[in-house]
Formats: structure tokens, sequence, C-alpha cells
């Protein structure tokens, strides 16, 4: 299979092999650790060694499935399954492990499952893997600062580290050869064989992995559309509210909401929802041959007013106006609100843990709108939100133990191994029910969480076959949305702002704050614009410029 084609443009093998990010400042930490970037002249590769080295690091891929979906993918959604394969096959032929101890850091946005030894699930898993994998499971909404104290000291790194995305810290792509393993060579070209589960990821997951032009992470792939807007479908039909087809409708849906008496309100912080309505990318635009901020464009303050007419309606939550998101689910799933944004894997998170003792409980996915009522614009997600990364090791057979359980990990649905890491032990965490679809007992939902699916994970699917409602309804809504969906500018490219660019964002985020809740006037955010302009924003301009040529 050629990875490089017309559709490939050189802007993006730039961003594939680090070039411009890659080459700022690399003495401050010993070294890029084998970037492909410095081996043309001055650092830039010519376009036969962009081919070259393209080619030689991107692993085949195979992208099958074991089991055809009940509801396919429509341009990239994500396919879903409702019945449970009969019988289930072996994704692995033989044990991966050799007996090896190896720790593991991973983050947790639920209450940490037990440890190993308390915990069957781990016990269960690593005796398949053949080696004893020990979890040492944070707090997710703190992980940043996990990540950054361990990575301050590399004696502390442990075997095995997953780092989600909006998680790596400044400079990671300068010193990741430092402190992990480069595996371009166990995983390019034929040598992914070895590895048949890993083979049959997408390459953009494999391109988006790359730092400094070689394959240091392991993927947990993303979806294709990785937010939505959530409401209450139950309390919606009870109250007579249909959904909002437009900003003015929303805004008044919202409000026909609101019950002070009954404690219930339209929404949470929406945000994230005013971003998305009003169709902001997550960073530089092309517009009129120029880049455009989104803190630049008209429609960023088009978001910010309609955001503030929200609150000033009173629909918003007097917690979430005050700042107080962290108990922003358990005020969705109690019915204090029933409007909120959460990323796509918060739905049947809900699910799992409201129906037990609601079973009427139903969370729907809003079909989205642009402001006018017209079709929204939509920005792909990035190929990959969860990284896994190996401490770098000379032992080249504990590489190859620890890529090989990584394989296990990412077995398809359909198979034992799929089947032994979502639900745990059959008679231990779940009971099968008539149609054969497990059902988690209260030591499932206890021990078997998101571990080992973060080290590495098969094509995305949605096999949440226990809640076969849910599955139509979300392959549907994704499938709808999908229509809408366009590439970002600069989708799949590993890119890592400099540090000094760190800061420059964040008196925007204060700024929509104060705007929003009435403590200062919109004509504020032209002021700002100009200051970050002046202070940085220009510079950050050019830096992405870089990946435009």
């Amino acid at each position: 299979m050629n990875l490089i084609d017309n559709a490939v443009s050189r802007r993006r093998l730039l961003g594939y092999l680090g070039i411009g990010a890659g080459a700022l400042g690399l003495a401050a930490c010993g070294g890029s650790g084998g970037s492909a970037a410095g081996s043309g002249s001055g650092g830039v590769l010519t376009g036969a060694e962009l081919t070259a080295e393209v080619e030689a690091s991107l692993p085949n891929s195979a992208l099958e499935f074991l089991v055809e979906p009940d509801f396919p993918s429509v341009n990239g959604s994500t396919p879903g399954y409702v019945t449970m394969p009969d019988p289930l096959v072996k994704g692995v032929d033989a044990v991966p492990g050799a007996g090896g101890d190896y720790t593991v850091m991973s983050p947790a946005w639920w209450t940490s499952p037990p440890n190993l030894g308390d915990n069957a699930y781990y016990d269960a898993v690593n005796e398949q893997l053949g080696a004893t994998l020990e979890f040492h499971v944070a707090d997710g909404n703190t992980y940043a600062d996990k990540v950054q104290t361990v990575l301050a000291s590399p004696k502390n790194v442990p075997d095995w580290m997953v780092i989600p995305s909006w998680n790596i810290p400044p400079r990671f792509i300068e010193g990741v050869g430092n402190v992990f393993q480069d595996l371009t060579e166990h995983l390019a070209g034929d040598a992914i064989h070895d590895y048949p589960n890993l083979a049959r990821l997408d390459p953009a997951a494999w391109a988006y992995s790359m730092f400094n032009g070689r394959i240091y992470g392991l993927p947990y792939p993303s979806e294709l559309i990785t937010n939505a807007v959530f409401y209450r479908k139950d309390l919606f039909e009870q109250l007579g509210v249909e959904p909002p087809t437009d900003a003015d409708s929303f805004l008044s849906v919202l409000t026909e909401i609101i019950d002070e008496g009954a404690n219930r309100w339209g929404c949470e912080n929406l945000w994230n929802t005013a971003q998305m309505m009003y169709a902001i990318p997550s960073t530089f635009a092309e517009r009129d041959g120029k880049l455009v901020h989104p803190f630049e464009m008209e429609e960023y303050k088009e978001a910010i007013v309609w955001l503030t007419k929200v609150i000033e309606s009173g629909a918003m939550h007097p917690d979430a106006v005050a700042g107080n998101d962290g108990p922003a689910k358990d005020r969705f799933e109690s019915g204090q609100t029933l409007v909120m944004n959460d990323g796509v894997g918060g739905w049947h998170e809900a699910l799992t843990r409201v129906r037990p003792t609601n079973p009427d409980f139903d969370q729907m996915a809003m079909d989205l709108f642009a402001p006018d009522g017209g079709a929204p614009t939509l920005y792909r997600g990035a190929p990959v939100n969860i990284f896994s990364f190996l401490k770098k090791n000379d032992d080249a057979e504990q590489v190859r133990e620890l890529l090989r359980i990584a394989d296990w990990c990412a077995s398809q649905f359909g198979t034992e191994e799929f089947d032994l890491l979502t639900y745990g032990v059959e008679g231990t965490h779940f009971e099968r029910d008539e149609h054969g679809v497990p059902q988690m007992n209260d030591q499932g939902r206890r021990e078997v969480t998101s571990t080992y699916q973060f080290l590495a994970q098969p094509g995305i699917v949605n096999a949440k076959v226990q809640f076969p409602e849910y599955v139509e309804a979300s392959t549907q809504w994704m499938a709808r949305q999908s229509e809408h969906v366009v590439d970002p500018l600069f989708y799949g490219i590993q890119i890592q702002e400099p540090s000094e660019f760190g800061s420059l964002s964040q008196p925007f985020d204060d700024l929509v704050v104060d705007i929003s809740r009435g403590r200062k006037d919109i004509g504020a955010l032209d002021e700002a614009v100009e200051h970050w302009r002046s202070s940085g924003g220009d510079k950050l301009r050019d830096f992405y410029a870089e990946f435009m040529s």
C-alpha cells in the first residue's frame, strides 16, 4: 500500500516529520533523540527524503473488520454492533508476554479501581498476557500535573506511560527521544507484520503518533466527531419540549425548561457548544490566502454574545455560572440541568452509571446546526486522542514483549481478548443475558475500567451491545453529522507550539468568562486581540505558516 499519494501534500509531510516544530531549542533537552529532521541540509529534508522517511516510518494497514458491523461507517463515522458474535475468535495466536514485570501510569476520570493483588480483572488479564502489568492510576482531572512531575525526573518514568494528547507537556517533541522508546524500526514497513492487530490501524493514526519523524506513540484512535451537545430526551418529552434547530430557538428552549422551584435549569456551561455552533476551529484557518486565528474571527465574537444571552436568561445553572463545572455530569444525570456538552464517550458512560437506578434515563445527542438553522460546519477530530509510550530501553526483547502485549490489547471486537478487556471474567464481573449480552455486576463496575485499553486500541467501533438502542442512536447520529465534517487546516499534523506561546490564550479564557457574566463589555475583545497580536500572536501565525510551505 503506497501511503504517499496525491492526497498528501508536502505541507502535511512536513508536519508528519516535525519539521519546524522539532527544530526549536533541541539543545535544551540534549538533542532530539533520533530526529529525522536533522538528516538533511540545515535540518530540512529534500522531497525525495521526505517521501522515503514517511514510507519507511508508517506501518502498513489492512483496515479490515473481523466482524461486519450492524451499523456500517458512513464517511468515516463510527460503526456499531448490537449483537455479540458467537463464537468469539482468538485475536492473538500465542501468549504475548515472556514473564516480564512492568509498571504502567494511566489516567482515570472515574473512581480508581482496586490495585494489583486486590483486583480479579487485573489478575485475569495479566494471566492471559503472560506478564504482569502493575497500574498506577491517577486522577484524570489533574493528570497533566502528574505527567509533568514524572517527566521532570526520568528515573521515575514508568515502563509504560499513557498521555492524552491534551496532556502532552510543553517542549515534549524536543526531548521525547531522551525518555521514550523509538518504535520505528519495530513497526515500520514489513516489521509491522509481527503485530497484525496494530497493522490494521488507520495510517493516519500512526502518522499522528510520530514525533520528530519517528514513531514513539502507540495510538488510541479517535472518532470522526469527538464532542456532542447532549440533552435529556426523557425529560424533554415529559415537558413537551422539542430540540432546538437554530441559535434563537436554542435560547428559547433553554429558557422554557427553567423551573427553580423544581430545582431544574436549562443547561450547564455551553461555551464549547457555542464554539461548535459557530464553527470555531481549534487553531488557525486559511481565509483569503491568510492565516486567521479563532480569536480574530467575527464568529468568535458572535459565540460569546450568544453565550452571554444564555446566562442573562437565567438558563445556566448558578453553579456553572460560578465556574463550578466539576459536578456538571451529576447535575445533568439527576435532572437539575437538561443540556450539556461532553465528549461522545461520555454518552455510554452515563448510561452505565445511571440506568441501574433510573432505567428511564435517556441521554441523546442533538443534531447540530448553524446559528441560522442551516447546515453546520464540523471539524474532524484528531486521528488520535490518547497515546501510550514505552520507556527508553536498551533491551530490544523487552520492547518486543511490550509491543506484543500492545498488539494483544488492540484485538478487535469479536475476539476473546476484546471480550475480556471490555467485560472482565464471566461469572466474576458479568453474566450474559438471554441474548448473550454481558451484564456487568457490582464487582465488574468496580474493577473493569479503561486501563489496558489505553495502552493500545483497535480502530474505534461502538460495541456497547448491552445498550443496543444507544448503539443505534449514536452511530446513526454520527452518520447524519458526517456529511457536515471537514478537515481542519492542519489535520493529522503533529504540531507542538513552542513554550513561549503557552500562555497566549489564557487571557481569552478569562475574558470569555468576564464578558459572558457581564463583568466586561464585548468591546474588550477587540482590545485583547490587538494585544494578542503584538505580544506573540503574529509570531505564532508565522510559526504555523511554516507548515503551509
